[in-house]
């Protein structure tokens, strides 16, 4: 019997990036065994009709508004008959087949509720993502990390960047750029908290998995992200971003 896999990709008018993201999946993974479920936020870039004439077999949920990241991904929920479910973002673009040994790791480990590969610059690099719980003084330090050493020495403590991390390793945060997660746990926990139109959100759901289970960095396995920080130079992602951390403070704590 095949195991099913699921996979949920939200896209906003990232129609380009999406074509390769699909198009990788397509030359490095079987998917035979994926339903892949593409969710667009009201696109105005033909998304939504550039992936139905070029990949059939996407599930297309096409929305009428932007409904934000965690609402859209939840859409997914009522529709799920997998094992694992995939969180993918659409600038991710796969080199080698991640899914088959992310999906063995959940097997040989359960439990394991939730894990994230190694997440790669374009340039081969890694990048260096946060594998602690958010803290406040983290958050800030993110935002002075090329200005104060303070700052500095803070986000190197809050990515855990200067261990050596080679094996499977248990953290406190999964990026919502390219995670596995149960699809039963995903279910048990509602999925997103859709009262964060954007941000945090990947990190609420890693704090509430985190209380059923494990969750991991599997640093054998390795994506390409062409990650950019949009708070940074604008001032409406800005805001939200500044929401979304009130937010998540407020529920969890600083």
């Amino acid at each position: 019997m095949t195991r099913r896999i699921s996979a949920s990709v939200v896209t906003y008018n990232n129609r380009e990036q999406v074509m390769r993201l699909l198009q990788s999946l397509e030359e490095h993974c079987d998917l035979g065994g994926l339903d892949l479920f593409l969710v667009d936020n009201a696109s105005v870039d033909g998304t939504v009709d550039a992936v139905r004439q070029s990949f059939p077999w996407v599930q297309l949920i096409a929305n009428t508004q932007n409904l934000g990241f965690g609402a859209a991904h939840n859409r997914v929920l009522p529709l799920l008959e997998s094992q694992y479910h995939l969180v993918i973002n659409p600038d991710i673009v796969l080199s080698e087949d991640a899914l088959t040994p992310l999906v063995a790791f959940m097997d040989a480990n359960p439990q394991v509720v939730m894990a994230t590969p190694c997440i790669l610059n374009p340039d081969g690099s890694e990048q260096k993502l946060p594998k602690l719980r958010p803290r406040l003084r983290y958050v800030v330090a993110r935002r002075f990390e090329k200005r104060f050493g303070w700052a500095k020495q803070l986000c190197r403590e809050y990515t855990r960047a200067d261990e050596i991390i080679d094996q499977p390793t248990q953290i406190e945060n999964c990026t919502g750029s390219f995670f596995i997660i149960r699809s039963k746990v995903f279910k048990q926990l509602g999925g997103f908290d859709s009262g964060f139109f954007l941000y945090f959100e990947d990190n609420d759901l890693t704090l509430r998995a985190m209380r059923l289970g494990d969750i991991m960095f599997v640093p054998t396995t390795r994506v390409i992200h062409g990650y950019e920080r949009a708070a940074m130079r604008e001032f409406s992602a800005l805001l939200t971003q500044l929401r979304s951390m009130l937010r998540f403070f407020n529920k969890h704590g600083c």
